[in-house]
């Protein structure tokens, strides 16, 4: 009788056993589907709050483009190129619907578009980045066999054996860069060389640079830029001058009959670097975050503004 109430009593203990394990799996499996449902709540907060964060830019941005200010310099230099300084103008925190979102503006014509850089462009940025020719001409070629679409090598570059035996991560795509961020495996790239040029280079937007806010090693790049060209430009903005068109730097004679500073080697060699430059802000990268409390994970969305009259025309919307 005894034996039987102790069989009993264990067949009772292993039952609550089983129902405590069962109990237990269904709490965690609810917890888990919450907080699944929480994450998807949370993300779709956060990419309402980044479109919303986003058409308020382009509305703010296109009212510049139809309202001219006036009054001190500043503004009526604004007027002629109303996105003029976005970087700091524009960028900033924004509350939609009561969720801080960050906007940081970029004005992509302040930068190279690397997969539209051809080899010689390519060889000038990186020597002048770096100071080394050698270095320069093997980071050129490649990066031109990662992008082209053959499987054939440059005399100094790389294609996918070069690769395999160099024990890289990452092999050559045969395409254009997705990112920025693919420089980086690229053969000859050091971790200090991708520090030292990644800011100067974008992957999207057009292969044209603002004479008014590049940066020097940007404008050295393109064809045709000579030192007396580059010195004049630089002039010319650190006086606080406006450059309103390309040509006013090229050719032509100035003072006392002396040809201009900035004039290039020939008319074919000054209409081709004018095709390559622009004088006022049309190309603007808004890079949108959003975060509904410090636990959700953040959402990012990345869109290209490029101007189109009086309107932001939106080229590119990308999560």
């Amino acid at each position: 009788m005894k034996s039987r109430r102790g069989v009993a009593l264990l067949a009772a203990l292993w039952l609550v056993v089983a129902i405590s394990v069962v109990a237990l799996q269904f709490s965690l499996d609810a917890r888990d589907r919450r907080t699944l449902g929480v994450n998807a709540s949370d993300r779709g907060i956060e990419r309402a709050a980044a479109l919303g964060a986003l058409a308020l830019m382009q509305a703010r941005l296109e009212q510049a483009l139809r309202v001219a200010p006036s009054g001190t310099n500043i503004t009526r230099l604004r007027a002629a190129d109303p996105w003029l300084d976005a970087d700091s103008v524009y960028s900033g925190v924004l509350d939609v619907d009561s969720i801080p979102v960050t906007v940081r503006v970029r004005d992509l014509g302040a930068s190279l578009n690397i997969n539209q850089l051809n080899e010689n462009e390519l060889r000038t940025f990186f020597q002048f980045a770096i100071g080394d020719f050698t270095t320069a001409d093997q980071i050129a070629q490649s990066i031109m066999d990662w992008r082209d679409a053959d499987s054939i090598p440059r005399p100094r570059g790389g294609e996918r054996d070069a690769y395999i035996k160099a024990e890289k991560l990452a092999l050559p795509t045969n395409a254009p860069f997705r990112e920025v961020t693919d420089l980086a495996e690229v053969l000859g790239v050091t971790p200090e060389i991708y520090a030292r040029v990644s800011p100067y280079l974008r992957v999207r937007g057009s292969g044209l640079v603002n004479i008014n806010t590049a940066p020097p090693l940007v404008l050295r790049a393109l064809p045709g830029m000579t030192d007396a060209t580059l010195n004049y430009i630089l002039q010319m903005r650190s006086q606080g001058r406006r450059i309103s068109d390309p040509s006013q730097v090229f050719g032509g004679i100035g003072p006392a009959g002396r040809p201009r500073p900035g004039q290039v080697r020939g008319p074919a060699a000054q209409a081709q670097l004018e095709n390559r430059m622009y004088a006022d802000t049309r190309e603007l990268e808004l890079t949108i975050t959003a975060q509904v409390g410090p636990q959700a994970h953040p959402i990012q969305l990345i869109a290209d503004l490029v101007k189109a009259g009086t309107n932001a025309s939106i080229q590119l919307k990308q999560w």
